[in-house]
C-alpha cells in the first residue's frame, strides 16, 4: 500500500452504508421482520419491480409474506429496462399518489434505481430531472425508507448511492446522494439462480467493472481498496462459473457479494472512470445493455490507463493469471490480456464493430466525451490518464476495431 492513496486525491474518505445488509441464501424469507421497524402491519408499502419476476413467481418470494401480514402493497412493475426519465417521473408520479410508509425494490439495477427515486420523491418535490446532477447531492429532504433486494448480481445499487437514468438526450446521467443509499440491503444469491448465461454476463461485467474502475481512480484510497481489488477477485474467480452452471449456489453468492463490494467501492469515492463514462454513453444511444457496454470497454480503458499508472494496472494481475510477469508492463499487459480472455469466455463481442455501432458517430461521441461528459463525471480527479480530444478519439476507434 503506498502512502499517496492513503486517502486519495481528495485527502479524505466518506462512505454511507446501506444501515442494515442482510447476506445468505434464502435471506429474502425474514422480509416481513425487515419491514415492520420501517412500516407496522397494515401501513402501505410500494414495491418497485419487473413484470417478468411478477409473471414468473419469483416475486411471490416477498408478495405472499407481505400479504399475509396485511401490509397494503402497492406494486409499481415497469421496471423491466434500463429506466428514462420518463420512466422514473412515472414511478415518482405513484409514489406521491401511494404516500407509502415504505418503498421496497425488487428486481435488477433498474428495479433498485427506480426505487431510490420512487423514495426521494415521496419527500422531495418537483420534476425528478431536476435533480439529475451527477456529482452534486440534489435530494435535500431525507426519502421514506427502503428496503433494497437485488436479484442480479451487478450494480451494486443495493449498496451504493447512486441512481442512473436515461436523460432526454439519449446518454445516462445520475443522482449521486448518502440520503438514497438503502436502508435494508438484502442481498439472497438464490434469487440469481434462475438468471440466464447472457443476463449473467452483462451484469456479472458491471460488477467486475465498478471494482476495476475503483482501483484504477486517482480517488482510490485504502478503505475503497478493500473492497475493490476483493470485487475483481471474485469477479475473476466466480463470473464465468455463474455463466456455465447457473444453480451453482458458491458461484451465485460470490458473484453477489462481488456485486456489492463493487457498489461500495465506487461510494468512498474511488469513483468510476473513464469506462462509465464511455459505457453510458455508448450503451443507450445503441441499445446495448450497461453491463455489455461497460464490459466490453474494459480491456480498453485497463490499456489506456497503463501508461499513467503502470503499477496499478499490475497489481491486478494475480487475478488473471497464475504466473505474474516480473515486469511491471508486462504484468499490466497480462490484466488486459486477461479481461479480453474473460469476455471471450462469456461469448460476449470485443468490438463496437461488432455491434454495428456507426463508425462515423464516434468523432461525434469522442467530443462529447472529452468536452462534456468527463466532466460531469469528475474524470478530470479520477482517470490516470488526462483525457484528451485526441486520445479519446483513438479510443473509441480502437473499441471500434477490437483493436486491444
Amino acid at each position: 500500500m503506498t502512502e499517496e492513496i492513503l486517502t486519495g486525491s481528495i485527502g479524505h474518505v466518506e462512505f454511507n452504508y446501506p444501515k442494515k445488509y442482510i447476506f445468505g441464501p434464502n435471506a429474502v424469507d425474514n422480509i416481513c421482520r425487515e419491514v415492520e421497524p420501517f412500516a407496522p402491519k397494515g401501513s402501505k408499502i410500494l414495491i418497485v419491480t419487473d413484470k417478468n419476476l411478477v409473471d414468473l413467481g419469483l416475486a411471490n418470494r416477498i408478495l405472499k409474506p407481505l400479504e399475509e401480514e396485511k401490509y397494503q402493497l402497492a406494486i409499481y412493475d415497469q421496471a423491466s429496462q434500463e429506466p428514462t426519465i420518463s420512466m422514473v417521473e412515472k414511478v415518482a408520479e405513484r409514489a406521491r399518489a401511494e404516500k407509502p410508509a415504505l418503498v421496497i425494490g425488487f428486481g435488477g439495477g433498474s428495479a433498485l434505481d427506480m426505487a431510490k427515486f420512487a423514495s426521494a420523491a415521496v419527500t422531495n418535490p418537483g420534476p425528478m430531472k431536476e435533480y439529475i446532477t451527477y456529482l452534486q447531492d440534489s435530494i435535500k429532504v431525507p426519502p421514506v425508507p427502503k428496503i433494497l433486494i437485488p436479484t442480479t448480481a451487478g450494480t451494486g445499487s443495493e449498496a451504493s448511492g447512486y441512481a442512473v437514468v436515461i436523460e432526454e438526450k439519449g446518454y445516462k446521467g445520475f443522482v449521486m446522494s448518502p440520503k438514497i443509499v438503502s436502508d435494508v440491503a438484502i442481498v439472497d444469491p438464490t434469487l440469481s439462480q434462475s438468471m440466464p448465461p447472457r443476463l449473467t454476463a452483462h451484469t456479472g461485467l458491471d460488477a467486475l467493472s465498478h471494482g476495476l474502475e475503483a482501483v484504477l481512480s486517482f480517488t482510490a484510497n485504502m478503505f475503497s481498496d478493500t473492497y475493490a481489488y476483493r470485487t475483481v477477485e471474485l469477479a475473476a474467480k466466480y463470473l464465468r462459473r455463474a455463466y456455465h452452471h447457473g444453480k451453482d449456489l458458491v458461484a451465485r453468492a460470490g458473484m453477489a457479494l462481488a456485486a456489492t463490494y463493487g457498489g461500495i467501492a465506487i461510494t468512498t469515492p474511488a469513483a468510476v472512470n473513464i469506462g462509465h463514462c464511455l459505457g453510458e454513453t455508448i450503451g443507450p444511444r445503441y441499445r446495448i445493455p450497461h453491463g455489455a457496454a461497460c464490459g466490453i470497454v474494459l480491456p480498453y480503458i485497463t490499456k489506456f490507463n497503463i501508461a499513467a499508472w503502470p503499477e496499478r494496472v499490475a497489481s491486478l494481475a494475480k487475478f488473471f493469471t497464475d504466473e505474474p510477469a516480473k515486469d511491471v508492463r508486462a504484468r499490466a499487459m497480462q490484466v488486459v490480456e486477461g479481461l479480453k480472455e474473460l469476455l471471450l469466455d462469456l461469448n460476449m463481442p470485443l468490438s463496437l464493430k461488432e455491434l454495428n455501432v456507426p463508425r462515423d458517430q464516434l468523432a461525434e461521441m469522442a467530443e462529447f466525451i472529452a468536452k462534456e461528459q468527463q466532466y460531469n463525471y469528475g474524470l478530470p480527479d479520477i482517470n490516470p490518464a488526462v483525457i484528451t480530444l485526441e486520445n479519446t478519439k483513438k479510443l473509441l476507434n480502437d473499441i471500434w476495431e477490437g483493436n486491444i
